[in-house]
């Protein structure tokens, strides 16, 4: 395989690793969205196109590279930040951890 390729190989495979989750829509926690998100439909909030990834908060707590917006979601504090999930049981699914005690994180 020609250097040339390889690396480039090499350099997308990193990027996509790292790269944060991708914002979606999500639904409407309250009277507000988080921030960099705007009202959807009345019962969803659909990212703008700065929005980051964000999810509904749950507890007091954001997972790790997360932090708080608006109360009621946690949203990514950079674009290193994993993937985060609500944890549904007392295990994470595989290839996930614990974090901020509701959470389960991609690793």
């Amino acid at each position: 395989m020609n250097k040339t390729l390889l690396l480039l190989f090499v350099t997308l495979f990193d990027i996509n690793t790292f790269a944060a989750p991708i914002p979606e829509p999500i639904f409407k926690n309250g009277s507000s969205c988080p921030g960099g998100y705007s009202t959807s439909g009345g019962s969803y909030c659909k990212p703008n196109s700065n929005a980051r990834f964000a999810i509904s908060k749950i507890g007091s707590n954001c997972p790790s590279g997360y932090a708080t917006s608006g109360n009621a979601y946690c949203i990514a504090t950079s674009d290193n930040s994993k993937a985060a999930i609500p944890k549904k049981s007392s295990n994470c699914p595989s290839g996930y951890v614990t974090s901020g005690g509701n959470y389960c994180l991609s690793h």
